[in-house]
């Protein structure tokens, strides 16, 4: 179907906005236009035979970003559902010293702050420190009022769809919404929320005027 160009060109000024409050919080900050244009930046600027520390990001790994790292020579470090505990854990801290790390929040807000909600928080804690660059993809539809919208969004639709995703039997995949349950697998236990940039970890947020993950 063919893009609606008023509707683009209203995202587009939206995420100039965004773009400019994530420049007063210290982070450097680019808007792409379209999915193909990220990926080829993001190629580019990691370039070949790095390390690149992965989470679960669907936003990641939906566009095919990963098989054309891989391509240029690049380790991908990154848990698997078949891994046991001591593995994941293992994986969890080698791609916290990684040369890059790759993740996307589940909400960024008009004024420039992120929101992350994580199960276990290796994603979170390796988004704050650790790799020796973090770069931070976020499409349109991940764009929100503020903090209590964003951590809302990250509650009742990120973390809905991901429980369905991963076949998790938990409420909210029943009710539609966030129940705050009390069960073992649930996803939504560390929240995290980065006003400004941390003095001693190097970002680069980029924007595209697309929906891309949940």
């Amino acid at each position: 179907m063919q893009k609606d160009t008023n509707i683009t060109t209203y995202n587009k000024k939206l995420l100039e906005l965004v773009q400019t409050n994530l420049v007063k919080n210290g982070f450097e900050t680019k808007i792409f236009d379209d999915i193909k244009s990220l990926k080829n930046y993001i190629c580019l600027q990691i370039g070949k035979n790095k390390t690149i520390g992965v989470g679960g990001s669907q936003s990641i790994r939906s566009i095919g970003l990963l098989e054309e790292l891989k391509s240029l020579g690049n380790k991908i470090i990154t848990h698997t559902s078949e891994m046991d505990a001591q593995t994941r854990i293992n994986t969890w801290l080698e791609a916290q010293k990684a040369d890059f790390y790759l993740a996307s929040p589940q909400a960024v807000t008009i004024n420039g702050e992120f929101i992350f909600l994580d199960a276990y928080g290796n994603r979170v804690a390796a988004c704050i420190y650790g790799p020796k660059k973090v770069i931070l993809v976020c499409g349109i539809n991940k764009i929100v009022k503020d903090i209590d919208t964003g951590i809302w969004r990250a509650r009742n639709i990120a973390a809905v769809i991901n429980n369905i995703r991963l076949g998790r039997k938990n409420p909210c995949v029943v009710t539609g919404q966030c129940e705050d349950c009390d069960s073992k697998t649930r996803i939504c236990n560390v929240l995290v929320v980065i006003y400004k940039k941390p003095q001693y970890t190097d970002y680069e947020i980029l924007l595209v005027n697309e929906e891309l993950g949940f």
